[in-house]
């Protein structure tokens, strides 16, 4: 499994740990799953925290037409506890990140497994094309 994000992922998740760095920051992946790779296109903010109630999720996946293949949650937020994952997580991508001042964002992906409880496995990020000047 691995991930890839858009231009337009990357740059809100930077201008996020940038505009607030002492602030958590988290909240939903939209984009499409195809095989292995997670295709992140855009990030949604959510203030109640990276997993919204089950009743509230339904209503924004409705919203965002069944795009939402996870959640994005900044390191300074305690990570979930395996066991305490949302069954609707289940499969789905959470990716961790954290501005640092030397390395710049640090991204963790993991995808959400369930084998007696839920668990997450680490996935790899793909490569990001280089930019043209």
């Amino acid at each position: 499994m691995d991930v890839y994000l858009s231009e337009e992922a990357w740059q809100h998740l930077r201008a996020q740990a940038l505009e607030s760095p002492r602030r958590r920051a988290c909240g939903l992946l939209l984009g499409h799953r195809r095989g292995g790779r997670f295709f992140v296109e855009r990030v949604y903010p959510c203030l109640s925290g990276p997993f919204p109630s089950a009743r509230k999720y339904r209503v924004l996946d409705g919203i965002f037409e069944g795009k939402i293949i996870g959640f994005y949650s900044s390191a300074r937020r305690a990570r979930p506890a395996a066991g305490k994952l949302p069954p609707f997580s289940y499969n789905k991508l959470f990716l961790e990140f954290d501005p640092h001042p030397e390395k710049g964002l640090i991204l963790r992906p993991a995808v959400v497994e369930y084998s007696d409880s839920f668990y997450l496995v680490p996935a790899d990020l793909a490569a990001r094309p280089k930019r043209r000047r």
